[in-house]
């Protein structure tokens, strides 16, 4: 049975109302709060969703004239002292009701995250590459086997260069970044990026030197031809998580110490990359927390730390000894997995959640290099597109 209005009792105190549904839930709305999203002509406009009011126009301390229940309870009227009148879908009202204790209901997207250990090498979700490109529900499916494990392994794409730039598209469209939006990874003696060599990478997440460091990672394997290059990842906030249970002090000093991360670089030729001169910095915690509390981004490079650490030189000590205790994590058995990618599958993981690294290798047959392109996906693409497909669906947008 659909909810309808069952009473609605104002507080003037609070200048709210308190609103009783059918199923007994009390819902509370301030005043003005319901003016400045009256959904009338006047004041919204349902083609682009844009509220049209003037906050200029908005009285804060507003309170209605009168108020009743109409449409058999659908639908909460009501008039306001400009001689305005506000009518209110029972359904919309409940979509947006005021709670503190679930902002995953208003945006699910980003949890909840399945943490994860070693066990991850057996259980990593993979897809084909053309069920992604021919079907929305796969391409649902993969995003949010992102979002939920931080990692997936896309199978059978095609082994040519510039394939992640079609995915990047089905979702919504690669970052653009100093190294162009595909970055081909293959050996070079002379280059300004550890990625060009054959040397092990050590676990890293990458440019947080960034403000807004990327948030999906796309790593295809165009040739693999290489002894030893495999992948090795870690889920840190599972890490961070186990810090924060055995040494809340050690968290505490990740989560809130700043940082300097730094880039910069004159290439030599335009190969295997795309950029040019830059010189980019910025500073943040190694650990990130969102406003609520959550641990939302990792930023993690030792090789892109800058040496300088503006912080009271009576902290570095402590800092330090917070570092390594979470680099233990990452690196331990337990906590890290390692793929050696075949050609034609593409490793697709969050950036801002596992670091990621590699391990040495040899080029397998002269003239055949080990070929990887890398390439990202904000995260506002990746959400915005899984949004669009469950409207498509069906789904009522909020």
């Amino acid at each position: 049975m659909a909810i309808v209005l069952a009473s609605i009792d104002r507080n003037e105190t609070s200048r709210m109302y308190h609103i009783t549904l059918s199923d007994k839930s009390v819902l509370r709305f301030p005043y003005v709060w319901l003016r400045d999203n009256c959904r009338c002509a006047d004041c919204f406009d349902p083609s682009s969703r844009y509220r049209t009011c003037r906050v200029i126009k908005l009285d804060a301390d507003i309170i209605p004239v009168s108020e009743e229940i109409a449409n058999d309870g659908k639908t909460l009227q009501i008039k306001w002292p400009e001689l305005h009148t506000s009518c209110y879908p029972v359904s919309w009202l409940v979509q947006m009701r005021f709670s503190e204790s679930a902002p995953e209901w208003i945006d699910p997207f980003r949890y909840p995250k399945h943490l994860w250990g070693a066990e991850m090498k057996d259980m990593i979700p993979t897809f084909q590459f053309d069920d992604i490109m021919n079907s929305d529900q796969t391409l649902y499916d993969w995003l949010q086997a992102v979002v939920t494990y931080g990692l997936s392994v896309i199978k059978k794409a095609p082994t040519e260069c510039n394939t992640i730039d079609k995915l990047g598209n089905r979702v919504f469209f690669l970052k653009q970044t100093h190294y162009g939006k595909v970055s081909q990874v293959i050996y070079q003696a002379d280059n300004t990026n550890l990625g060009f060599t054959t040397r092990s990478l050590v676990l890293h997440v990458d440019l947080p030197y960034l403000e807004h460091s990327p948030g999906i990672e796309l790593l295809h394997c165009v040739q693999q031809s290489a002894i030893g290059g495999d992948n090795q990842f870690t889920d840190v906030f599972n890490c961070a998580e186990k810090l924060k249970q055995s040494n809340p002090e050690y968290y505490k000093i990740l989560t809130t110490t700043l940082v300097d991360f730094r880039d910069w670089g004159v290439p030599k030729e335009k190969v295997a990359h795309n950029y040019d001169d830059h010189h980019l910095k910025y500073r943040k915690p190694i650990l990130e927390l969102s406003s609520d509390g959550r641990l939302k981004t990792i930023n993690y490079s030792d090789a892109l730390r800058a040496p300088y650490f503006r912080i009271p030189v009576d902290e570095v000590h402590g800092w330090y000894k917070a570092y390594t205790a979470l680099n233990a994590l990452m690196y331990s058995p337990e906590n890290m997995i390692q793929v050696k990618l075949d050609s034609g599958e593409i490793a697709c993981f969050d950036n801002q959640r596992l670091a990621h690294g590699r391990t040495a290798y040899k080029i397998a047959e002269a003239g055949k290099s080990r070929h990887m392109e890398s390439g990202y996906i904000d995260w506002d693409q990746a959400t915005s597109r899984m949004r669009v497909i469950r409207e498509r669906q069906g789904e009522d947008p909020i």
